[in-house]
């Protein structure tokens, strides 16, 4: 769950909200490299339109540190996954801004072909947990998904894929929340590693 927390962490101070005392609930999804959390089904019935927020991206830097990196809003990838949302999930219409009613979508993909990196010749000192020694708990990681309350950055729910050696499988349109919570984003978007620097 560290890239969980990572992802709250940095969350919340993008948007200059005070860190939470995070106690996720998770729960195993579809599989068993799936773990979905949501705090009750029942909250997100109550809204009707999903903020997407430019995807971020798991990386490590030549120092070897691990980083989240967001992208731009016109990123090919952001476009590819809005066309997506659309065709799959007609049923949750996009919004242009926050508002009550409207969940935020919080995404992250690791860049494929993460390598590990040689060890910093010093300490880091870093508030962030993203710093050597946790590759072997990263590089597990297929997707983040965070949604929250766009007005006040309440956490509704998400979910973590694992990477898999088995091949995903084909994603049917969707339903609801818990279709967007369990979906196994890397496979979906087709994330290639040349994409990372598109724009």
């Amino acid at each position: 769950m560290v890239a969980w927390n990572e992802l709250c962490r940095v969350a919340r101070r993008r948007t200059g909200g005070a860190a939470r005392a995070a106690a996720p609930g998770f729960h195993q999804g579809r599989h068993s490299r799936q773990f979905v959390y949501a705090g009750s089904p029942q909250l997100l019935h109550a809204y009707q339109g999903l903020l997407l927020e430019p995807l971020w991206l798991l990386d490590t830097r030549r120092d070897g540190r691990w980083q989240l990196v967001s992208t731009a809003l016109g990123h090919s990838l952001n476009l590819r996954l809005q066309a997506l949302l659309r065709a799959w999930l007609p049923a949750l219409p996009q919004a242009a801004e926050a508002g009550p009613g409207i969940a935020r979508l919080r995404l992250v993909l690791p860049v494929p072909g993460i390598e590990p990196s040689p060890s910093p010749g010093r300490p880091i000192n870093s508030q962030s947990p993203l710093v050597q020694g946790l590759a072997a708990y990263l590089e597990q990681v297929a997707s983040v998904v965070q949604l929250e309350d766009s007005v006040d950055g309440r956490l509704l729910g998400g979910g973590v894929n694992l990477q898999s050696p088995a091949a995903g499988q084909e994603h049917d349109r969707g339903d609801d929340w818990q279709d967007l919570l369990g979906c196994d984003w890397q496979q979906l978007l087709q994330f290639k590693p040349a994409e990372r620097a598109a724009g």
